[in-house]
């Protein structure tokens, strides 16, 4: 079109120019010009609006599987689960022994003749493996259970006889060598190919004796062969040792109950006057200290400096363990880093580190030790319990537990303490000023109101600088009142685990005195029973205030389990004289868990069935089966489940100082069995190990 225009232009110009020679402008078109050069390029114009998306494609064939990974790293293990219970449930049924209702029963050790395990049942009795005590019935009657005593020769061989600190037999108040028959917590221990009993025995001074015993391998029944003292002055002696347990590792856990008060001990041994105006009980209690220590009785200025250079009242009140080699060999361990208290007993739990104290008496706590190392109990951190009543006041207790921590501590530590390489033993005001509190239980400025002197006494405590540590381990139930933790508890007794349920059992012999209502500091109001409760503490991980894991098996609470209950029978009752329901438990004192069977036993230490027994529970519908009683002024101690011992189980049972604490009229009766203590076991039972 440009090069038409193009050309017109030229023609109309052309004819322009030659109009008078030419007519029109029509002729051929000329020939093609050259082609112009390019122009600049122009610019982009401006991006048009996005496009609608287009539809999806068809999917695409799959592809072909990859090649599997590696197996992956195993991961931590879990936590252990409740022993599970083999070929279905578990069951074992005690025969009912029956009430003793003729005098000749009540002279008798009577245990059960028949238990039924998993359907089936088999004949058990009551096996004695040895008894102790001055008694001519006893002496020289091998077939009560007893080995040949030889005093003149031998007589660490004598079975109950207490032992000073030079290995030399003590001497009773009537003059003749002392020969106890308050056998207590017995242990049965197998170390390599060999099996052995260890006993403590409840008196001041103590002794414990390691008792090599047989096992027939057809019968499983037992004897014993030998028996020998165990020295303790490498410990400084022993104070009634009472209860115990035997360690997850396989040693005897025992006791020291009842250690005298410091601040007592210290004003009696000021001078000769203030000793002799001590009570008679602290004065008895010095005097027998010192026949450990092989000082004469106290009666001038020279034998009263004896007693204090040689004792301490710091010497007792912890836990001792015995752990034997293979021919008996015992060494034996005081444990000062878990505190001092009138000890009934010390329970280690699963986990090898957490230990449970009771603390008998009146006024009392209840501690838990957590050891730095599982299988070493000789440094870790010491608590004491707060518990928070949850019941009505005036109701059965209940109620939320609270830890409270009364340090870390080594037993080095404060053993050092008792035998510094310089300076004089540490004494009780060396640890706390002390003063009577003021009209209304008023202190002075920085002392604190307390009852933790195993007693209702109230006291004002002032910690001396730098004493914490010592407090918790020598004054532990002061420092645990003076921290606040709960110091009510009457006649704290037996533990025991149930792993089965995760929870704790722990007897109480009376429910009385400061467990009711006494004063602003106190925190237990709860109803009064003199018969006694078993209670139930459940457990579960805790962990401070920082996130850092304290214990696995930390109590949270407790509550009633199985309570006595009180009664008044008529003279013409056959019940007469028993002020507890015979059919239920009076005073229960020690306590004991079959795993994987859903037992547990109860033991009594009362006055107030005429013959103490020993109770199997279910603790599943919690019927009782009385399965043992013992001979009149007597008490059951020490029942104690050992599972397997080559394919055999037993069940541990002492019986302490027959025509003891009552009775004693009935020693002239035809029927009498003698005043000496029996050690035993209720058995044998087939295997009730559970793997």
């Amino acid at each position: 079109m440009a090069r038409e225009i193009f050309l017109r232009r030229a023609c109309v110009v052309g004819a322009l120019a030659t109009m008078a020679l030419l007519t029109g402008c029509e002729g051929p078109e000329g020939p093609a010009g050259l082609q112009g050069v390019p122009g600049d390029q122009g610019t982009p114009g401006a991006r048009g609006p996005k496009g609608d998306a287009g539809q999806d494609g068809a999917d695409g064939a799959d592809g072909t599987d990859g090649t599997d990974g590696g197996d992956g790293g195993d991961g931590a293990d879990g936590q252990d689960g409740p022993p599970g219970k083999d070929g279905g449930e578990r069951s074992l049924h005690f025969d009912d022994v029956g009430f003793p209702w003729t005098n000749a029963e009540k002279h008798e050790a009577r245990a059960s003749k028949s238990v039924t395990i998993d359907g089936e049942k088999y004949a058990i009795g009551y096996d004695v493996i040895l008894r102790s005590g001055k008694d001519p019935r006893i002496a020289t009657d091998v077939s009560s259970g007893t080995v040949e005593c030889d005093l003149t020769n031998a007589p660490e061989s004598c079975f109950g006889l207490i032992m000073d600190k030079n290995y030399q037999p003590i001497v009773g108040g009537d003059g003749a060598p002392f020969i106890a028959s308050s056998n207590d917590f017995s242990s049965l221990l197998q170390v390599g190919g060999n099996l052995f009993a260890v006993n403590s025995f409840e008196t001041n001074p103590s002794g414990m004796f390691v008792t090599k015993v047989h096992q027939d391998a057809a019968t499983g029944d037992l004897t014993a062969e030998w028996t020998r003292a165990i020295d303790l002055a490498p410990i400084d002696g022993m104070w009634f040792s009472c209860a115990g347990s035997i360690t997850p590792w396989g040693t005897h856990l025992a006791s020291e109950e009842y250690p005298p008060n410091a601040r007592t001990v210290e004003a009696a041994l000021a001078d000769l006057a203030a000793f002799q105006a001590a009570s008679s009980g602290t004065r008895r209690d010095l005097n027998n200290a010192g026949k450990f220590q092989a000082v004469a009785e106290v009666t001038d200025e020279a034998s009263l400096a004896a007693l204090k250079a040689a004792y301490s009242p710091y010497f007792h009140g912890y836990p001792v363990e015995v752990a034997l080699a293979e021919d008996g060999t015992p060494t034996v361990t005081k444990h000062y880093a878990m505190g001092r208290v009138a000890l009934e007993l010390a329970y280690v739990m699963p986990d090898q580190k957490t230990a449970y104290i009771t603390d008998d008496g009146g006024n009392v706590g209840l501690y838990m030790f957590v050891a730095d190392q599982a299988g070493n109990l000789d440094a870790g951190t010491l608590y004491a319990a707060r518990v928070y009543q949850t019941s009505p006041v005036g109701g059965e207790l209940t109620g939320d537990v609270q830890w409270i921590s009364l340090g870390h501590a080594t037993s080095n530590e404060i053993r050092g303490l008792l035998h510094p390489q310089a300076g004089a033993r540490i004494t009780f005001s060396d640890i706390f000023d002390v003063e009577a509190p003021a009209a209304g239980d008023t202190c002075s400025a920085g002392f604190t109101l307390t009852r933790g002197a195993a007693s209702s006494t109230l006291e004002c405590l002032r910690l001396q600088p730098g004493m914490a540590m010592a407090a918790s381990r020598l004054e532990t139930r002061r420092y645990a009142a003076y921290l606040g933790a709960t110091l009510e508890f009457n006649k704290e007794e037996g533990i025991t685990f149930d792993a089965d349920r995760g929870r704790m059992y722990l007897a109480m012999s009376a429910v009385s005195g400061a467990m009711g209502a006494q004063s602003a500091i106190d925190h237990l109001d709860v109803l009064r029973n003199d018969c006694g409760v078993v209670y139930a503490l459940d457990v579960a991980p805790l962990v401070d205030i920082d996130g850092n894991l304290v214990s696995e098996y930390a109590i949270q609470n407790v509550y009633p389990f199985v309570s006595g209950t009180p009664m008044t029978y008529p003279d013409d009752s056959p019940y007469a004289g028993n002020r507890c329901s015979v059919n239920g438990i009076a005073s229960p004192d020690n306590v004991t868990y079959l795993p994987g069977y859903d037992v547990l036993v109860i033991g009594e230490d009362t006055s107030s069935h005429q013959n103490d027994a020993i109770w199997a529970v279910n603790v599943v519908d919690r019927k009782m089966t009385r399965i043992f009683t013992t001979p009149y002024g007597s008490e059951t101690t020490s029942p104690y489940w050992i599972p397997d011992v080559n394919g055999f189980g037993y069940l541990m049972s002492v019986i302490q100082h027959p025509y003891g604490e009552s009775d004693r009229d009935r020693l002239g009766d035809a029927e009498a069995t003698g005043t000496g203590s029996w050690m035993g076991v209720v058995g044998p039972f087939p295997s009730l190990a559970l793997e």
